[in-house]
């Protein structure tokens, strides 16, 4: 037999495959389970032939090495997949230690800033004490100084009155 024959040439699946890229996803969801059917249903003939005995194990082999071929895809896919897991899990622990780290200088800082604003705010307190202090201590020189003022004031009046009796005494 030669690979030139019609039925042995590959077929209808492949044939639908050579314009994937021009399809829309919905439509190529679509080709590739109708592919699927396809390979499914070939096999479950296949299957059935070998069960009348019209084909044997020698028959067949290609079918196993394609299975086998499928697996071997399947377990490095695995693997790869375990390996990215792997990764992910790696990178899962990194990111929870750095966020423990990161949690653990915010607070560090938020109390710093606590310790900082306690201080500030007692030494605004001492500061408004010592204003208030002052106003009540110049009040209080404002309130001398006033009576020193008119006792001075007083003083001269008197004082005057005092030269002008000895001035008209004098007389």
């Amino acid at each position: 037999m030669s690979t030139t024959e019609p039925y042995l040439a590959p077929g209808s699946c492949t044939m639908r495959l050579q314009n994937l890229e021009c399809l829309s996803s919905a439509s190529k969801s679509t080709l590739l389970q109708s592919v699927a059917d396809d390979i499914s249903a070939a096999f479950i003939c296949i299957s059935k032939q070998l069960s009348c005995g019209t084909l044997s194990a020698r028959h067949t082999r290609p079918m196993l090495d394609f299975i086998t071929s499928i697996r071997n895809t399947g377990r490095l896919e695995q693997q790869r997949l375990q390996q990215e897991l792997e990764r992910q899990r790696q990178r899962e622990r990194q990111w929870r230690v750095e966020r423990k780290w990161m949690r653990r200088k915010v607070e560090g800082l938020v109390e710093r800033s606590e310790v900082i604003h306690k201080q500030w705010k007692g030494r605004l307190e001492r500061v408004k004490g010592n204003f208030e202090d002052a106003t009540r201590d110049l009040a209080a020189l404002r309130w001398k100084y006033e009576l020193s003022r008119l006792q001075v004031e007083r003083e001269k009046l008197l004082g005057r009155e005092t030269d002008a009796i000895r001035a008209e005494s004098n007389w």
